[in-house]
C-alpha cells in the first residue's frame, strides 16, 4: 500500500511540474510517466485513461483556487479600508498583482476557459460565492443612482484574467503595451484605481 501511495503521490507531483512549465498540452500519459519515474500501466491503473482525471486529482490535492483566494483575502485583511471602494480597489489589485505572478493559476485559468470540466465549473461556482459580499457592498452603495457596479466589476476581473493568459501564450504586448513590463504592471494597477474611482464619483 505504501508503495502504491509513493507511486500515486509521484505521478501527481510530475502534473504539477509539468503544469508549471508546459501547461495543459504537456499533459500526457507517457510524458506523466516518464517525469515520474514510472511505467505508463501505473498511471491507467491509478487514474485511468481520461487525463482530465488526473489533473482535477492534482487540482484538488493541492486546492490552488482556494488557496489563491485566501492568500488574497489574508493581503486585504491587512489594511484597513475606510471604505468599500478602498477594499474593491484593494481586492482587484490584488488579484492583478498574484495572478501576472503565478503561472500555474494562469495555466489553471486557461484550462477552466478552454475545457469541459465538472470540477473547474464547481471551482468557479465557489468563487462566485466568494465574491458575493464584496458585490453586496458595492450594490449597496451605487443603489439608485446612475451608475451600475457590477459590470464594471465583472469587466475589470475579465481584462486580467485575458491580459495575464494572452501574455503566457500568445505575447505580452497588448495595445501596443508590454504588459509584462514594470512600468506596465504600475500603469495597470492604477487604471484599476482610477476605473473604481470614477465610477464613484460618477455616483455622487
Amino acid at each position: 500500500m505504501k508503495n502504491k501511495d509513493e507511486s500515486k503521490q509521484k505521478i501527481i507531483n510530475a502534473v504539477g511540474k509539468i503544469f508549471r512549465t508546459e501547461g495543459q498540452p504537456g499533459l500526457y500519459h507517457t510524458r506523466i510517466a516518464l517525469e515520474a519515474g514510472v511505467d505508463r500501466s501505473l498511471v491507467y491503473q491509478y487514474f485511468g485513461r481520461n487525463i482530465k482525471k488526473l489533473i482535477e486529482e492534482y487540482i484538488v490535492q493541492k486546492d490552488y483556487w482556494l488557496r489563491f483566494f485566501e492568500k488574497i483575502n489574508e493581503e486585504v485583511g491587512k489594511n484597513n479600508h475606510e471604505t468599500g471602494k478602498d477594499l474593491i480597489i484593494d481586492i482587484l489589485q490584488k488579484q492583478w498583482e498574484y495572478l501576472s505572478a503565478d503561472l500555474e493559476m494562469q495555466h489553471l485559468i486557461l484550462w477552466e476557459l478552454s475545457g469541459d470540466s465538472d470540477l473547474m465549473r464547481s471551482i468557479h461556482h465557489t468563487r462566485e460565492m466568494m465574491a458575493e459580499p464584496m458585490l453586496e457592498l458595492a450594490e449597496q452603495r451605487f443603489k439608485g443612482t446612475v451608475v451600475k457596479i457590477t459590470p464594471i466589476i465583472v469587466l475589470l476581473p475579465s481584462g486580467i484574467y485575458y491580459a495575464n493568459v494572452h501574455a503566457v501564450h500568445n505575447g505580452s504586448i497588448i495595445c501596443g503595451m508590454d504588459v509584462r513590463s514594470v512600468e506596465a504592471q504600475v500603469d495597470l494597477l492604477k487604471a484599476i484605481q482610477q476605473i473604481i474611482e470614477w465610477a464613484y464619483e460618477h455616483a455622487e
